[in-house]
């Protein structure tokens, strides 16, 4: 998909629009989150949550080694077609992101993996395929919000240690949650996507999560500068920083070049950590200078299929980690 010189970009409910994003997004599940070396200790288990009339199904991946209650990952998957989404339920792992399950194994912790209704998240109001076969509008907030429910309230996940991460559109359904007024996240991890314009215009949540984003100058399908639609516009990079900066009462700057692992790659990355905040190290950004719509991992496969490369300098799943486990809730 090409840029516009005008920032504008093809109504986002158009088939061609959809089908170049589950296409782009796919891949990315496929290949910018490589398979561990390392073998997972458990297996992801089907759950299925019933809510607005339909049954709606999770991949829960359980770590935890006691009865306390441990952390738990919300893991927003990007766009799919009807027919892919259809394919989720009896193929998990084209949904769960396996390099993660080591890291959070060894902590104990819980991840969760819904599946959003035929593929796509309700992002905005009027998007395609968010409606159920009665007429109504599939409400993917309260679903969300009453599945992190359902793992606090019997006991499973620590409450100050809820934590959320997406993919692409994924990425747009994360900033959603956190926006809310009374978000239970303690922290956030939005991945080459970025805040619906209305979402970030209303994001005043009480106790804001801190944050890490992810996201490459070069993306031609959610771009770094953002880009105007139809019914309105995905913010850029450096105005959604600069809303959380704000949130934070951060009042300073430190940044670093991340060390050139792979100059075959065409892509470096620059890591920002705003200082002066109301909780240190609380918002971070990793702009993957010359990278694309593509997650960056140390051991990316080079070339992709489709001759793509990805960024090697970041290893991204273990830094959102760290950078999780060091951003409980704050009382």
């Amino acid at each position: 998909m090409q840029k516009s010189n005008t920032r504008s970009r093809p109504i986002r409910k158009s088939a061609a629009f959809r089908i170049a994003i589950g296409f782009c997004t796919a891949v990315c599940t496929a290949l910018c989150i490589p398979l561990s070396i390392t073998a997972s200790k458990a297996h992801a288990e089907p759950l299925w949550v019933p809510h607005d009339g339909l049954d709606r199904l999770v991949w829960v991946h359980d770590a935890r080694v006691t009865d306390a209650p441990a952390p738990l990952i919300l893991a927003i998957h990007g766009y799919r077609t009807p027919e892919d989404a259809a394919a989720l339920r009896d193929t998990p792992e084209r949904l769960t992101w396996s390099r993660l399950e080591p890291l959070t194994e060894r902590d104990g912790a819980i991840t969760l993996y819904p599946a959003a209704y035929q593929g796509q998240w309700a992002l905005f109001d009027g998007l395609a395929n968010t409606t159920a076969p009665d007429g109504t509008a599939i409400n993917d907030e309260s679903f969300l919000l009453r599945l992190i429910a359902r793992f606090v309230d019997n006991g499973k996940a620590d409450p100050n240690r809820i934590y959320i991460t997406g993919i692409s559109d994924g990425a747009i359904m994360t900033y959603r949650m956190i926006c809310l007024r009374d978000t239970p996240f303690a922290a956030a991890a939005p991945l080459i996507g970025s805040a619906y314009g209305d979402h970030l215009g209303d994001c005043a949540p009480e106790k804001p999560p801190a944050l890490m984003h992810v996201h490459g100058t070069d993306d031609a399908v959610l771009p770094y500068e953002g880009w105007i639609f139809a019914t309105g516009r995905e913010v850029s990079v450096p105005e959604v920083m600069e809303h959380w900066r704000r949130l934070h009462g951060c009042t300073g700057q430190d940044g670093q070049m991340l060390e050139n692992i792979d100059p075959a790659d065409g892509s470096t990355v620059g890591e920002m950590t705003w200082t002066g905040c109301t909780r240190d190290g609380a918002v971070k950004r990793y702009k993957v200078i010359g990278g694309g719509h593509d997650v960056p991992a140390i051991d990316a496969i080079q070339p992709t299929d489709d001759g793509r490369l990805i960024n090697r300098d970041l290893d991204t799943l273990g830094v959102m980690w760290a950078f999780f486990r060091t951003n409980p809730r704050p009382e």
